[in-house]
């Protein structure tokens, strides 16, 4: 039998090979720090530490419509993205949140509950005076804030993320201004210009 030592750090050696994976193919993770307690009665005690963390994007779409809780959400369908812009998208969101400008309360749906009771409609714009098409989902699948509250991070235990964490409690939210947006972040951009496309960074983070 595996002694406990040997069996922890088998399981930060898969962790860590996990998260470097991750980062090598380019994507945003993070280290859960690994504690060693040298008093954990595993019979007692619970240590919540994270084995990792990611970093996943929320599209927030504020609506002039009255609502507190999916139940009262005033439609039997609900307008999630633009097809245009989606179709565009090489970062897809973990979530869309609907949050109602009259009670100031949210609920949330993500892409990960799309079947074919979504659909593809034709809606006209009146903020922009055009039709454009739109990813339509039903009411039924719009989910309480809570459940999404659930599965976000609390301020106290950022403490178990093995590194800088000062942005997700303070500051942001300011807007800057650029001429393009690929040309700051789109690695392949120079590639499309004949020029040589610069390798991403993988040691950062």
């Amino acid at each position: 039998m595996r002694s406990f030592k040997s069996a922890l750090s088998n399981g930060h050696r898969a962790e860590r090979a996990w998260v470097d994976a991750q980062r090598s193919a380019g994507r945003a993770a993070a280290h859960g720090k690994k504690l060693v307690l040298t008093k954990h009665c595993k019979m007692k005690d619970h240590c919540g530490t994270p084995d990792a963390a990611v970093l996943m994007t929320i599209e927030i779409k504020e609506r002039n419509l009255t609502f507190t809780k999916p139940e009262d959400f005033p439609y039997d369908t609900v307008f999630v993205d633009d097809l245009r812009g989606l179709g565009q998208e090489s970062l897809r969101p973990f979530a869309y949140v609907f949050l109602s400008k009259q009670t100031g309360e949210w609920v949330w749906v993500t892409p990960l509950d799309q079947d074919e009771s979504w659909s593809e409609k034709v809606v006209r714009d009146t903020t922009r005076g055009h039709e454009m098409g739109m990813l339509v989902c039903p009411r039924s699948h719009l989910r309480p804030a809570q459940q999404l509250i659930d599965y976000l991070l609390p301020h106290q235990f950022l403490e178990l993320i093995d590194g800088d964490t000062e942005c997700f409690v303070v500051g942001g939210g300011e807007a800057e201004e650029r001429e393009r947006y690929v040309e700051k972040t789109d690695p392949t951009v120079d590639s499309r210009s004949g020029k040589n496309a610069s390798k991403t960074r993988n040691d950062m983070g």
